[in-house]
């Protein structure tokens, strides 16, 4: 099985392509999904994470107080390398998993931050889905339901397409319809099926 990373920033369709690759037949696996689900009550990672950081950041049903641990560690370098070395641990194990127990050619692992993480270790290559500024802007503020300027300052806070283009074997540019991203996929799939990559797990 070829594995590989799919990520892009916000409102440049990563979602979509996600489900167009699993309605063609490509194994997905949620990284950002998998991320919330091993910080779930009563999960080892959570435990781990509470000996590191205190139980004060559990709610009065014993989840995760994700805003909370969020003030805590993005204030502190320290602390955020931490809650990455424990998280990403239990993250990388259960993709791993997941992608043991699929049977298909190809599978894709989906995140907003796959480039630079422990999961990219996982994948081959690198599909990133890029989308003109205006066009992210207007998916942003019609998802969302948030202003012109509020979707501007979210573009700006990610890497630009140059950072995703030089990361990436392949790049989708979404622009256009379903019916043009479908395409794209499709092409994709075939593009990746008559290269010649090693399989990774």
């Amino acid at each position: 099985m070829t594995v590989f990373g799919l990520t892009g920033g916000t409102g440049a369709g990563k979602s979509s392509a996600a489900e167009e690759l699993r309605r063609q037949g490509v194994y997905v696996a949620d990284a950002d999904m998998t991320a919330r689900q091993v910080c779930e009550k009563g999960s080892k990672c959570l435990a781990e994470l509470c000996a590191v950081f205190g139980d004060d950041i559990l709610d009065e049903n014993g989840g995760l107080r994700r805003k909370y641990l969020a003030e805590i560690v993005f204030s502190d370098k320290e602390k955020l390398e931490c809650l990455n070395r424990i998280t990403h641990r239990y993250i990388d194990e259960a993709i791993r998993a997941e992608l043991a127990d699929a049977n298909t050619e190809l599978a894709a692992i989906d995140g907003a931050v796959i480039i630079g993480s422990v999961v990219e270790k996982q994948c081959e290559f690198i599909v990133s889905v890029i989308a003109d500024a205006s066009v992210r802007e207007k998916r942003i503020t019609e998802r969302d339901g948030i202003s012109s300027e509020s979707a501007k300052k979210r573009i700006a806070s990610q890497p630009d397409d140059d950072f995703y283009i030089s990361k990436s074997k392949f790049v989708i540019r979404n622009n256009g319809t379903q019916k043009e991203l479908a395409s794209q996929i499709e092409a994709l799939i075939k593009n990746i099926k008559e290269s010649d990559f090693e399989q990774v797990i």
